[in-house]
This record gives structure tokens, sequence and C-alpha cells, in this order.
């Protein structure tokens, strides 16, 4: 199946959820909004007599808020307790929801229904969360990859007077290392599927399982992550020059929210890309796990001897 079949396909898998979709990107809202409404306490009223909060807004330039932040001293605890308690929300909630929207984009012949959405997300949340704690492996391996690699170019052309060398090599270091990523993620996304479409509470056999399947198989696993990575990418550059053209406030708003649902909506494709690629590559992983059941079964009578019976009469 092309690259191009794949994601039509995924694609219908996640525009036929619309629900789920919405639930998504609301969950993804409030999160924000509960981070957002403490900093703007502090962010606007320094910003607010210039120009320079219109810009803030359009970029919102992490290090400028941080910095923000730090200079309003005491008052600024709040608003970091916020966002902390924001990103925690945010982590624990998507797993919990990942659960409930990767079983329905698996089982998509079956009709929309909150109930069976509710019972993945419950199903479903502890395996993906130990999922999630064994990818932190990979990921941490790669950013010690980035920084080996990064001392190595460094001492190589540091003897050189020209710093066009060490450039080219870090961008080449930084594009190796975003495929590295995306690999990953897509390793992530297969081993979730994988533990649905099994019903299986191993999840670290998904882990190795889904990684073994990424270095066996990227001729099948990479298209379908560069398609996806160029449509978050193309995504990100509309909204980028969207909001530079933009100076009212509740154009930008709405600037953000589309660009969050379409977001979203490419998560939720990506998974659904999953999917399909999990029953291309895995078909015989297709069905759950066999569980063994005793059932009791009530012991026969014994046998009646067959032998002559006695005559009693007389």
């Amino acid at each position: 199946m092309q690259t191009t079949q794949i994601l039509a396909s995924a694609f219908r898998r996640a525009a036929v959820r619309k629900r789920m979709v919405v639930l998504y990107w609301f969950f993804h809202t409030l999160c924000a909004a509960l981070a957002a409404l403490p900093l703007l306490g502090i962010v606007i009223p320094q910003v607010s007599h210039s120009a320079y909060g219109v810009e803030l807004m359009k970029q919102f330039d992490l290090a400028a808020v941080a910095e923000l932040i730090s200079t309003a001293g005491e008052a600024g605890s709040p608003a970091v307790i916020a966002i902390l308690f924001s990103a925690l929300l945010a982590l624990t909630g998507a797993t919990f929801l990942a659960g409930g929207c990767v079983k329905l984009l698996v089982h998509h012949e079956s009709p929309y229904s909150p109930g069976e959405f509710w019972e993945g997300c419950g199903r479903h949340f502890w395996r993906f969360l130990r999922l999630s704690l064994y990818f932190l492996i990979p990921y941490l391996l790669l950013i010690a990859l980035r920084s080996g690699l990064a001392r190595a170019i460094t001492k190589h052309y540091e003897s050189g007077l020209v710093e066009q060398p060490v450039l080219y090599a870090n961008r080449a270091l930084q594009f190796f290392l975003l495929l590295l990523a995306g690999l990953i993620a897509t390793a992530a996304d297969l081993a979730k599927v994988r533990l649905v479409v099994t019903d299986s509470r191993k999840s670290l056999h998904a882990f190795v399982a889904s990684l073994r399947l990424v270095i066996t198989r990227p001729l099948v696993i990479f298209p379908v992550w560069f398609a996806l990575a160029l449509l978050f990418a193309a995504a990100t550059f509309l909204y980028l020059t969207a909001t530079s053209a933009l100076g009212i406030l509740i154009l930008l708003f709405i600037a953000q929210q589309l660009y969050i649902f379409l977001r979203i909506l490419i998560r939720m494709t990506s998974w659904g890309a999953a999917a399909e690629l999990h029953a291309i590559l895995c078909p015989a992983s297709s069905q759950p796990d066999a569980v063994s059941v005793f059932v009791p079964v009530a012991p026969e009578p014994p046998a009646r001897e067959s032998g002559a019976q006695e005559d009693f009469t007389i």
C-alpha cells in the first residue's frame, strides 16, 4: 500500500471521530487556559504600555516570558505553580485520553460510543503510562548522542578559523537527530496501537517490538512519518505567516485555536496511520492475547457394573 493510501485511510479514521477530536482539543485548550490566565496577569501589566506586548502575544517568546516572571519576584510564584500544574495535568490527561482515541481509531468500523471511548481511556491508561516511561530511554539516549556528537564536531573544527563547516555540520546533526526523534515517536504510536489491538498489558514487550519494527522496516515507515512531518511543518508555517500579519488580539486567538485544532487532527491521523501500518506489517498480531480460563466441570457419575442381575423371584 502506498504512502498516500495509508495517509488517506488514516485521515478517514480520524475524520469520522469528530466528537473525539473536539474533546481532545477542548481538553488541551482548558490546560492552556489554566496556565495562561495567571501568566497573563503578570505579563500584560508589564508590556501593555508598548507595542512589544502585541509582538509577545504573536510569537509568545518563552525566554521573554521567563524573564518577566523572574523580575516579578514573589508575584510570579503563582504563575510558575500554575504552569507546572497545567503541564502535569496536560501530560496525564493526554495519556488518559489517548487510550480511548487509539481504541476508536483502531476499531474505526464501529460507531462512536462514549461508553467505549471512556472504557478505552481507563483500560489503557496505565499501559500507556508505562509505555511513555519506557520511551524516555531512547529519547535520553538521543540527547546524549547529540551532546557527544556536538562536542566531537567542536573539537574537530576548533583549530579552524572558518565557522562555516561547523555551521553545516551542526545543521546536518540537527536534521539527523530530528529524523531519529521522529522514528522514535512513530515507534511509540505503533506500540500504543499494538497494546490496543492485542489488548495486552505487556508494555515492555510492545516497546521492544515497535522499536524492532521501525529498525527492520524503515522503508515502509519512514515515508509515512515524513509526510506527516511535512504536514505539521506546513501548518506551522501558515500559522506563523498569518500571526505575523494579524494585529487584533481576537483574530490572533482564533488563529491560535485553529492551529491547535489542526495539530490535534494531524496527531489523530498519525495514530490512524500507525493502525494502518500495524495491520500491514503485523497481521499475525491482530488478534487479542489468548487468556486461559479455568472452567470447573462436575465429575461424571461412576459407571454401573454390567453383569448378570440376580433373580429374586419366588
